[in-house]
Order: structure tokens, then sequence, then C-alpha cells
């Protein structure tokens, strides 16, 4: 699907290698603390991910993943657009993708997560129809916050 010169490509299961090394660049670009390992054994691990790509010719340039977390609730994992390509609905279309995607495929609820550090992300999701269910600290002591959506 193609959109203001930006084509989504949405993908069922594994990426190919190309495709994961190119994720995996695009993500220690967007995440200074980015973990490798963590993102490629999760990646590789889950059943039924769901990817959205976003590229402007061949580059990659956003990506959101996804995967179950149980029988009703679709688990938004990870996602983002380069600095240079942000404000320009790229985000939210990959968004409403995974989305239509949960939706299509039985899924009631749409979950993730963020941090206060990432305020672009939190705003996205609550312009999107989010809510905030939880907040929570992790073993790190970094402030988690989960946001649901219902699909149903």
């Amino acid at each position: 699907m193609e959109k203001n010169n930006i084509t989504y490509t949405p993908l069922k299961g594994s990426l190919n290698d190309g495709l994961l090394n190119s994720v995996l660049d695009l993500y220690k670009d967007l995440f200074i603390d980015a973990d490798c390992d963590f993102f490629k054994e999760r990646i590789q691990t889950q059943t039924h991910v769901f990817s959205v790509l976003a590229f402007s010719n061949d580059e990659l340039i956003g990506f959101k993943i996804g995967y179950p977390k149980n029988m009703e609730t679709f688990y938004s994992w990870i996602g983002g657009v380069k600095q240079k390509y942000r404000n320009q609905g790229i985000g939210k279309e990959l968004a409403q993708l995974q989305e239509i995607h949960a939706k299509e495929t039985g899924y009631k609820i749409l979950q993730t997560k963020s941090m206060n550090r990432f305020k672009p992300m939190m705003i996205l999701n609550l312009k999107n129809g989010f809510n905030i269910t939880k907040v929570y600290t992790n073993e790190k002591r970094q402030a988690k916050i989960i946001f649901e959506k219902n699909l149903g």
C-alpha cells in the first residue's frame, strides 16, 4: 500500500534476515539503550508476529511490530519512525494498519506500553483512543505505562 510516496508493507511471521537487519539498524537509531540481543530473541521467539514496515523509496523509515499476548489481546510491542520523517502521519498509519490486523484477526483488546521519556508515543496512543490502564515500576526502576484500546 502506498500513501504520500511512503509504502507500507504488512508482514505476518518472521522477518527474513535482510529485513530483520534493516529493522535492527533503525531500532538502534531510534532507541539510545537499544538491546539488539533482546530484540532479536523476542522477535524470533514470539508466535504470530505481525509487522508493518514503512519505506521511502527502498529505505526503511519506520516500523510497528506486535504479537498476540493471549487469545483476546494483541500486544503492540515496538515501533518508531526515523526523526526526519516524523510529524507526517507515518506513525499513525503504522498504528492503524496494526490495529486493523488485530481487529480482523479477532482480538478484542490492543495493548501497548511506554515510558514517560517517550512522550510522542504516549501522545499518539492517547490520540488514537487508548486508555492508561496501569502504571508500574520495572526491575530497572523505570516507570512503565500500560495503554489499552477496546477493539470491540
